[in-house]
């Protein structure tokens, strides 16, 4: 009997060890993740420093807005940003309830600036906006960014900046 107490006592040990490795491991990716989040918001957006999107994302990364591929890769993404720093120098993005589940984050954001240049082929308007959204951005097991959805309201984007949509003309 003494020999069955061991070896269940043993076998609690290790599964007690098993739970506590996994348990470390989960933190250190769920810290990694959370560090590359604020590198990818506070550098390569707030800073406008796209040359952190080296280290950051994956070789085959990509980026969703409101459903459509706007980025295949990193330079394009690099060029994607570019517009919107064109467009808004000022740019601020501030996030809020980021949330960590396995290799994903999912956060609401705002977004603000002054359109005091040109923003794609729009010219600037000199207004101020606000826009609210919400992403989910997919990660490696290395922890790299190999995916990013991006949904906010570009209607209201556009109506801040001073655009209007035109009724359908009905015949």
């Amino acid at each position: 009997m003494s020999k069955s107490v061991i070896y269940i006592f043993i076998l609690l040990v290790v599964i007690t060890a098993c739970k506590t490795e996994n348990k470390s491991a989960e933190l250190s990716m769920n810290d990694t993740l959370a560090n590359n989040l604020n590198v990818f918001i506070d550098s390569c957006w707030n800073d406008q420093n796209v040359s952190k999107l080296n280290e950051l994302v994956d070789k085959n990364f990509v980026r969703m807005l409101n459903g459509i591929n706007v980025a295949k890769n990193e330079n394009e993404m690099a060029a994607h940003m570019n517009v919107f720093f064109t467009g808004f120098p000022d740019l601020k993005i501030q996030y809020s309830d980021a949330y960590i589940e396995g290799n994903n984050i999912f956060m609401n954001w705002e977004c603000t600036g002054s359109n005091t240049g040109i923003f794609g082929e729009m010219p600037a308007t000199g207004k101020k906006v606000k826009i609210q959204g919400l992403t989910h951005l997919y990660f490696t097991q290395e922890g790299k960014l190999y995916k990013e959805d991006v949904y906010y309201n570009e209607l209201d984007l556009l109506q801040q900046l001073g655009y209007s949509l035109k009724s359908p003309v009905l015949e």
